[in-house]
């Protein structure tokens, strides 16, 4: 009984899939080498393209049936606006600078401080003479 060592199940499993790796490793490299598998690869990934074009070009089909935009359409829109932002930036800027030379800078310095601010005249219906918020109108 001494002489017996236990027999691992883990071990010999182990083993068993390191032997298995090794063999599907081989056999993996040894087909792509192959000409064939280039082929197919290519073939397949030529595949897919295709089908990408064709599902976008059915969907901005669709989308132009429905009169909505498409994923290009937004991408163009927001390029322009950026564009505009940008334009309406320089103005503004420009006419900092103009209004910094006239001698008008602590209204330009600060855009906030030039704009008038909206009269807060609305108070809220329990504060409205002669109405009572609890009495239905009847």
């Amino acid at each position: 009984m001494s002489g017996n060592t236990p027999v691992d199940p883990a071990a010999f499993f182990r083993e068993m899939l390191g032997q298995w790796e090794s063999m599907a490793n081989e056999f993996g490299g040894n087909m792509m080498k192959s000409g064939e598998f280039t082929r197919v690869m290519h073939g397949a990934n030529a595949a897919a393209l295709k089908a990408r074009e064709v599902s976008s070009e059915m969907m901005d089909r669709a989308l132009s049936a429905a009169n909505m935009p498409s994923k290009g359409d937004v991408a163009d829109l927001s390029a322009r606006l950026h564009r505009v932002e940008e334009s309406m930036m320089r103005v503004e800027a420009m006419l900092r600078a103009a209004l910094m030379a006239q001698g008008v800078g602590e209204i330009a310095a600060e855009p906030s401080a030039a704009r008038p601010k909206p009269k807060r005249t609305r108070k809220p219906p329990s504060q409205v003479a002669g109405k009572d918020p609890g009495k239905a109108a009847g």
